[in-house]
């Protein structure tokens, strides 16, 4: 069996039921997440053997983290324990024109205060296949950066590739900052998933917000060859949503491997829950190469991952892999009986 090792806070959520705002809201439902955690998860739901590496604090929320990780079958076993504050963000579910809306409320967490000393990260990434982290965990403090660095520069060292979604997140920190973090740990990566804000703003052009279906290639390529030349990463996934209110998108993935563009089919989406969407998509990427698939089914189930999880509540992606062969071969999923 393959084996994932993932990088990343796990943060606790806090939701008003339905679509109630935040604003006025009187209770809240719990999930727990964090991008690489929900990557885990999806992996680990595939059959894909995940560990985790984090920080929680020693006490209830830290524990009750650490359980709901177990029962996804994720390996706990390097998860290290101190600190005060879990990491926690409030959001409020989008209706149709409302747009969702995230609070954050994660400052001085015990993953913000992790030191790469807590972390054997030879014996933790002895027998991987990939390692995983997502810029969001660059992002938390300067720590967390040198941590990620660290591993990444240990996996590369011992033939484990990397997997990098670079995940910025405005509130976290500035373009500036980000980029610069980026641009250090890109020679590492191995597999990058991006949008073209992301490609742009690394290789310092600006950029364009409003091109039909033929531009949007022409202009996907011209950045992934303009990084190719820079990182030279195996493979550059990306995806393409058009927004038509915030609960109905179409949504569809791009792949560039070998000078090639592979496109997956395009999904119209009805959203029961949008959090956790492209952690999705990049587990049913990493699942298929793990599974040695060839890149144009490994984006067909990047894609389809993607759209089962629109219909899952939570951050963590719950399905089966049959489930999302399925999804691909038929477009739907019909009752099984």
């Amino acid at each position: 069996m393959a084996r994932v090792v993932t990088l990343g806070e796990v943060l606790l959520r806090l939701s008003p039921p339905g679509q109630t705002r935040l604003l006025g809201a009187r209770q809240f439902e719990i999930h727990y997440g964090g991008s690489e955690l929900n990557v885990a998860a999806a992996l680990s739901g595939f059959g894909i053997h995940c560990t985790a590496v984090t920080k929680v604090p020693e006490h209830e929320l830290g524990y009750s983290a650490i359980k709901e990780l177990a029962s996804f079958g994720i390996d706990t076993s390097f998860i290290a324990k101190g600190g005060d504050r879990i990491g926690i963000y409030y959001l409020e579910n989008g209706y149709s024109v409302r747009p969702a809306k995230v609070v954050y409320d994660r400052k001085d967490s015990a993953f913000s205060r992790v030191s790469p000393d807590e972390f054997n990260i030879e014996q933790i990434l002895a027998g991987a296949d990939l390692f995983h982290v997502s810029g969001i965990t660059l992002g938390v403090s300067e720590n967390a950066f040198q941590l990620a660095k660290a591993f990444m520069q240990k996996a590369r060292k011992s033939g484990v590739k990397v997997s990098f979604d670079f995940n910025y997140r405005s509130k976290l920190w500035s373009i500036g900052e980000a980029m610069e973090k980026f641009r250090e740990v890109l020679p590492w990566v191995d597999i990058l998933f991006g949008s073209h804000f992301d490609f742009c703003h690394v290789l310092g052009k600006k950029p364009v917000n409003s091109l039909d279906e033929t531009d949007i290639l022409q202009y996907y390529r011209s950045l992934y060859e303009a990084m190719f030349e820079q990182y030279h990463p195996k493979y550059m996934i990306s995806s393409i949503r058009e927004v038509e209110s915030a609960n109905r998108n179409r949504y569809q993935g791009l792949l560039y491997h070998n000078h090639r563009i592979e496109r997956s089919r395009k999904y119209t989406l009805d959203i029961v829950d949008r959090v956790g969407t492209g952690d999705a998509f990049a587990a049913g990427f990493l699942y298929a190469c793990l599974m040695n698939r060839e890149p144009s089914y490994a984006i067909d189930f990047a894609a389809a991952s993607t759209a089962f999880k629109h219909t899952v509540p939570g951050d963590v992606m719950i399905a089966r892999a049959c489930e999302i062969e399925q999804l691909i071969a038929t477009g739907s999923c019909t009752v099984q009986r």
